[in-house]
């Protein structure tokens, strides 16, 4: 979004927090000033609370009688979120980011950070060899809420240094009765050209019996969503002064232009139930699971433009102005690569558990759980690089904001002018599984005092994380042998929305080297054999942690206001074997040898949550906790796994884990003001800081293996670091306006971040905010709730956040820059009508402004790196219950 496109929707959505400010004393006195007589209220007075308005009266009354900071996004109806996953049901809440790809939200940050514990039901998730769960894998007609907690307490698993996001689904015993629910609708995706399907269904019902209530829920939910991603990309500037004849001096430039074409599918299922048994009232014992399945095809077609890959006497070269950076390039003859990578991918993930809850006495509650997690990941990803020659090429390094890259010839269409070059035969797996047991206690005091309640509980989770993949590197093709020769490799790219230049080219096809591979294999290499696994990629993590917390609560009063209070303490050590493999390289061959390390930690987090009651409707909060996240287990891998450089797309790379990591840890503090002035009205502001010790982040740094020189990247713990920030909120309907007006209602946020850590492993992080933060980020939510209709217009933004500081393909000879995203946003939206009491009719729109999303080195102008378009969604579906 331009500049100036931000500055009026900013400008609009403080122009309409203004008018809802001065509407605001009228509809307050409205709302809380009781009638005289029930016979002065009009019939148009009574308010139905139902859908979105019921959505924004549950949350507020949660994040009100809460004891942390916490902000909840609820279900409009059973089933009835305006949004496919949850990942992009949370880019609405105050403090939230979230990064899109493949045009979905995917990445959760809160408050800037990645650090985050998911927990489904209370229960910790994860996806394999991750400390947390694919949130956009989790379908959201599944949800009754998302809880995500800023603050911590002593009884919330530990693993969020940011915060913790509980996922909440239904459950038997949440209804009256028998409940039934379903959604069948599809969505059409304009890049894509694809019109897919969405189904989903719930039936829920309890019953008294001789052994007492009874409830069973079952629920399933199946998406198919096709998609289409287009980038026009460039790369690092690099030294380009001997390129040409003649040669221009201080000349730098990209090494390549080109295009990708990104398209595929993804088909995700879920089931879930839940069983409860109420044999009387004071005991409870329940079985709930869930299974969800994601299966990926997609592929991206690169066209890897390389205009300097002629003779010098063959390029003419302009500069952007005042630079010595490349602005248009004109060559002919030129060496160009077109490669396809196809992908294809199967994650599973599925928890189980079994509980109960037993009121011992009218002051003692108990309850315990256990619950098994598994998961696993199984991918190929498949890559065929072809050579051609470009007859003639013209590129213009900035077009608003991204690169042109015309390249013309018959070698760019035809695949019998075109050559097998080079395979890259990947393939892996990674799996995951935990067994966690936990029983808590609570007991009430029967005589009021300072001392309201007492929990403690205690946890054990036995946790493990493997993974392998095949050897990283190409393996260069047989001479002469087309793309045409092989029956079936050959396809067309997707038409693109807008001109990259090159409006498609021929590739082969994402389908034929995933399910043909072998055939690939024979044509390349002239054998069939797949590529060895890399012993050396393997690692395998077994976790236990053992886990204990006390808690109290606490009331009293202030002078003339009513406090209440939680306080305590979790203890939690956490016991660690890592063993990998390492290569070394002999005269008689490669041998792996096994490596292993075992550590183990205690950590000690008090945490303490106090509210103030300074009237009924205003509160104040102030909370403070010391929480950790561990390492993920793939950053503990002792091992290095080293890709070599074929000399010309692939560089000498190299990754590692860090067995040396430490959990880093934070000291969290939160103040906020709240006013909760309607039912379905509040403002908030929250001021936070965190200060942190030992963040762990990335680092490249070159390292020599057998004599070759790898840029290798490994996670280290940085020493000390901060983050703190301010965040605002407002909700209201407008009741107390004239009749159909009245429906009408805003939720806004708007939250500023601040914060970075130092580094005596790379001073050059020094006063840096962290990478992937925005320093501001608000939403801005329209919401109508009358007679039947329903709807929500949502607008998020988020300002330009860097991802890598001081990025460089080559750090001894290259200086680097800081790799930045220009600000980024979403309109998205949804309307309803109730066509009975029982059904309704839902139009659902995403991406509404067709979001563009560019990055650049330093500066926009001079050395952009992508451009990126996503698909605008629009879907119809019809939703029921009975």
């Amino acid at each position: 979004m331009s500049q100036a496109k931000h500055r009026l929707v900013l400008k609009s959505g403080v122009a309409v927090l203004a008018a809802a400010g001065l509407l605001s004393s009228f509809e307050v006195l409205a709302q809380v000033a009781p009638p005289t007589d029930a016979a002065e209220l009009a019939p148009d007075a009574t308010v139905t609370v139902t859908g979105v308005r019921r959505a924004a009266q549950s949350a507020q009354k949660i994040k009100q009688e809460a004891d942390n900071v916490i902000d909840s996004i609820v279900a409009d109806d059973i089933g009835k979120f305006p949004d496919t996953n949850v990942a992009e049901t949370l880019a609405r809440v105050s403090g939230i980011q979230v990064r899109r790809d493949a045009g979905e939200a995917n990445t959760v940050l809160i408050r800037g950070l990645p650090g985050i514990a998911t927990l489904i039901n209370g229960r910790e998730m994860f996806t394999t060899t991750g400390r947390y769960i694919q949130l956009a894998d989790i379908p959201s007609t599944m949800l009754q809420r998302a809880d995500v907690y800023k603050s911590q307490s002593a009884d919330l698993v530990e693993g969020g240094i940011a915060g913790v996001i509980d996922v909440r689904t239904n459950r038997p015993f949440d209804f009256k009765g028998l409940q039934m629910s379903a959604q069948v609708g599809a969505k059409n995706k304009d890049k894509a050209k694809a019109t897919d399907p969405e189904v989903s269904g719930m039936i829920s019902n309890r019953w008294k019996t001789d052994i007492g209530e009874v409830g069973a829920l079952f629920g399933v939910s199946y998406v198919k969503d096709r998609f289409h991603e287009e980038r026009g990309f460039e790369t690092f500037p690099i030294k380009k002064d001997t390129a040409t004849s003649p040669a221009v001096p201080n000349l730098t430039g990209p090494d390549l232009v080109g295009i990708q074409d990104i398209y595929g599918q993804r088909k995700r299922t879920a089931e879930n139930f839940a069983l409860q048994w109420k044999p009387n009232a004071d005991l409870e014992v329940y079985a709930e699971g869930l299974h969800s399945q994601f299966k990926g095809a997609d592929e991206t077609d690169f066209f890897v433009g390389l205009p300097w890959a002629t003779s010098p006497d063959q390029i003419k070269v302009t500069t952007i102005p005042g630079t010595n950076q490349t602005d248009t390039i004109n060559s002919t003859n030129t060496f160009t690569i077109l490669s396809t990578q196809g992908r294809a991918s199967t994650s599973t993930a599925q928890q189980y558990a079994v509980g109960a809850k037993w009121r011992v006495t009218p002051g003692l509650r108990t309850s315990t759980e256990i619950a098994r997690t598994t998961s696993k990941y199984d991918w190929v990803n498949p890559i065929l690089d072809t050579n051609t020659n470009a007859d003639k090429v013209y590129i213009k390094t900035n077009v608003d904001g991204g690169a042109f890259a015309q390249y013309q010839g018959a070698g760019i269409t035809d695949p019998s002018k075109i050559y097998l070059f080079q395979f890259f035969d990947r393939y892996g797996r990674d799996r995951g599984a935990s067994t966690d047991w936990r029983a808590d206690a609570t007991y009430t005091p029967e005589n009021e005092g300072l001392f309201k309640e007492f929990s403690a509980g205690v946890r054990f989770n036995d946790r493990s994380a493997e993974s392998i993949k095949s050897l990283e590197g190409s393996v260069g093709a047989l001479p002469g042998v087309t793309m045409a020769s092989i029956p079936g490799l050959s396809c067309t790219t997707q038409t693109m929305s807008v001109n990259y230049g090159t409006p498609s080219w021929a590739t082969p096809c994402a389908s034929f080297l995933v399910n043909n591979t072998s055939i690939v294999r024979q044509a390349v290499t002239g054998t069939t054999a797949p590529k060895a696994i890399d012993q050396a990629s393997f690692f395998e993590d077994k976790e236990k942690n053992y886990a204990f917390y006390g808690k109290a609560k606490i009331g009293f009063d202030l002078g003339a206001y009513p406090v209440d209070g939680a306080f305590g303490v979790r203890i939690t050590k956490t016991d660690v074997d890592v063993l990998a493999n390492n290569k070394v390289t002999s005269s008689g061959g490669d041998v792996y040898v096994p490596v292993s390390k075992t550590s183990s930690a205690t950590d000690v987090l008090p945490s303490a949550n106090f509210k103030l009651s300074i009237r009924k409707d205003l509160l104040a909060r102030l909370a403070y906790a010391k929480t950790l996240t561990r390492p993920d287990f793939a950053q503990l891998n002792p091992a290095t796994a080293y890709v070599n450089s074929n000399g010309t797309t692939t560089l000498a790379t190299a990754s590692g884990g860090n067995p040396e990591l430490k959990p880093f840890t934070g000291q969290n503090f939160d103040g906020s003001l709240e006013w909760y002035f309607a039912p379905t009205g509040y403002m908030s502001a929250t001021l936070f800081r965190h200060n942190f010790d030992g963040y762990i982040m990335n680092k490249s740094v070159q390292e020599v293996y057998q004599g070759v020189t790898y840029n290798t990247s490994r996670p280290f713990n940085t020493d000390k670091g901060h983050l703190q920030g301010a965040e605002l909120a407002y909700q209201q309907f407008y009741d107390g306006l004239p009749g159909w007006l009245s429906g009408f209602g805003l939720q806004a946020n708007v939250t500023f971040t601040q914060g970075g850590v130092t580094s005596s492993v790379d001073p050059n992080l020094e006063d840096k905010p962290f990478a992937g933060m925005s320093k501001l980020s608000y939403n801005i939510v329209a919401l109508y709730e009358k007679e039947g209709w329903s709807a929500r217009l949502a607008y998020n933004w988020r300002s330009k956040f860097t991802q890598i500081y001081g990025d460089t393909p080559d750090p001894a000879n290259l200086k680097g820059k800081d790799l930045i995203a220009a600000p980024m946003s979403s309109l998205d939206g949804s309307l309803s009508y109730k066509i009975t009491p029982n059904m309704s009719v839902n139009l659902t729109g995403t991406n509404l402004l067709n979001f563009k999303y560019q990055d650049y080195w330093a500066d926009p102008v001079v050395f952009p790196r992508d451009t990126r378009r996503y698909d605008r969604t629009v879907g119809l579906s019809l939703s029921w219950k009975n």
